[in-house]
């Protein structure tokens, strides 16, 4: 009589076989594409508009941070020339609270440039996404990859990518 675990190893080994026999007959990979997403993030016509869209946006509050940090600093150098007393440490601890209110806004500048970036960034990675496919399919490619540690150059087609989306 067959004992369980000769019919365990015997149903093992078939699988065993049945995996290594699947790679055989598949169909390899005939042609093969590489993205660089960073260089579309900076060389694409979209990326540059979202530069200067962001640009133009987070300037004006910026440079109006930018001005409070110059005021303080001039505060900081009349108070400096204070005599020690009551006066000196008073404005040097309004310094202080500017300073603090200015870094508390410059960090929340900061976060909302980075929110703002990076939703305008996700619309021009769903447009990239979408110009590949549209290239994958025109022109036969069977896989197209980012992201990879190295590449032969031949498989780059990341120009053919950026001159898609700039039309």
């Amino acid at each position: 009589m067959i004992q369980k675990s000769q019919i365990q190893k015997w149903v093992a080994a078939f699988a065993a076989a049945a995996c290594l026999a699947v790679p055989a007959g598949a169909e390899t990979v005939r042609k093969l594409g590489f993205v660089n997403v960073d260089r579309i993030h900076r060389e694409s016509v979209q990326a540059q508009n979202i530069q200067n869209k962001l640009d133009t946006e987070f300037a004006p509050r910026q440079r109006q941070l930018e001005k409070l940090q110059n005021e303080i600093e001039v505060s900081a150098q009349k108070a400096e020339k204070l005599k020690a007393g009551k006066a000196r440490a008073a404005a040097m601890a309004e310094l202080e609270r500017q300073r603090r209110e200015v870094r508390g806004s410059q960090a929340q500048l900061a976060e909302e440039y980075d929110l703002r970036r990076n939703e305008e960034f996700a619309a021009l990675q769903n447009n990239a996404n979408r110009v590949i496919l549209e290239l994958a399919k025109k022109e036969g490619y069977d896989l197209i990859v980012h992201d990879v540690i190295f590449i032969d150059a031949r498989f780059d087609i990341t120009d053919k990518v950026i001159r898609e989306m700039n039309r």
